[in-house]
């Protein structure tokens, strides 16, 4: 499928679907990136990262490379949001964890009336 082909195809709730599987994905390639050069990245765990990394890229790039080419502003948008997500997850003590779960759980019980009164921001990419 080419470039032209993959911006006129239609977005629908499989590819919605589809994109949450290709962002995680893709922040698992980067954080797997992240890994060289640490002392835990021994030879195995390198080999497996390695293997992990470049079947990922084959069965998600076409995947992604739709969901990019319609909406790139979009998709680079929500990669960044997940990633400050998961990064703030992973700086977090033990007691903020609890607490963030406990705002996510809010959330998921009142999501229409927060959506209502919040707002997220995303960056425009030139």
């Amino acid at each position: 499928m080419d470039r032209e082909e993959q911006v006129n195809e239609v977005i629908n709730d499989k590819h919605l679907n589809y994109l949450k599987s290709v962002l995680i994905a893709q922040l698992l390639l980067e954080a797997n990136d992240e890994l060289k050069g640490s002392k835990a990245f021994r030879q195995n765990i390198k080999y497996q990262v390695g293997k992990t990394n470049k079947l990922l890229e084959q069965v998600y790039q076409q995947g992604f490379n739709t969901i990019y080419y319609n909406n790139p502003e979009m998709c680079t948008n929500v990669l960044n949001k997940i990633d400050n997500l998961i990064h703030k997850i992973k700086v977090a003590s033990i007691d903020e964890l609890v607490i963030i779960d406990a705002l996510v759980d809010k959330y998921f019980e009142n999501k229409d009336e927060i959506n209502e009164t919040q707002t997220a921001e995303f960056t425009k990419i030139d």
